[in-house]
């Protein structure tokens, strides 16, 4: 990877630790938009869903039922969602297939895991939703850029959704840079109802 970073890991790129100690801000900005530049040819839209996990489980708990998906796998069905709706992506996704690879470790994934099939079956896109794997952070590149857009969407987009929440003077730049190279589609979700999230995030597992 570029400048010999061996994993990127975006919590350490932003707070300037690990394989990015004494790194100064124009250093790290022209990383991101290295990386990022390298990705325009390969990605046509880069996705973040996020959801504030003490407002989604407080929501969890008042749902009647109070069965309810985590706020991870919340957030994976509507990316799931975006991705076969999407201008960008639908008509591909649609006739080529999609498959999803997800960070192994994640206490969450088998939920996800039961979800992507689930949807499969309801939906009858047996021949579209290809695949679901697993793989570690650190052996796969995609992985570690999806990190990356997840981070800083989350810094930027928190803040928008819930005044409370301080944004910092560094992520705005971070984001602009990368959705300067990738189309971003990203959403915090800090609120929640019976119409919250897509039609594939009704929040039961059958």
């Amino acid at each position: 990877m570029e400048k010999n970073v061996k994993v990127l890991h975006a919590k350490d790129l932003h707070a300037t630790r690990g394989e990015f100690e004494d790194w100064k801000v124009i250093t790290k900005q022209y990383f991101v938009w290295r990386i990022c530049s390298a990705l325009t040819p390969y990605v046509p839209l880069g996705v973040s869903m996020s959801a504030l996990k003490e407002t989604y489980g407080e929501h969890a708990v008042e749902r009647k039922p109070k069965r309810t998906v985590s706020a991870y796998t919340f957030c994976f069905n509507t990316i799931l969602d975006w991705l076969l709706r999407d201008i960008r992506t639908g008509k591909e996704a649609n006739t080529d297939g999609l498959a999803f690879i997800l960070e192994c470790g994640n206490e969450h994934n088998g939920e996800a895991e039961q979800c992507f099939y689930n949807v499969m079956k309801e939906h009858d896109l047996g021949g579209v939703l290809r695949s679901i794997s697993f793989v570690p952070k650190e052996k796969c590149r995609a992985i570690q850029m999806a990190d990356l857009l997840a981070y800083y969407s989350r810094r930027i987009g928190a803040p928008q959704e819930d005044p409370s929440i301080k944004l910092d003077d560094v992520s705005p730049t971070i984001m602009n840079i990368i959705n300067g190279s990738v189309p971003i589609r990203a959403f915090v979700a800090t609120k929640f109802g019976p119409n919250s999230g897509s039609r594939f995030a009704a929040g039961d597992l059958e």
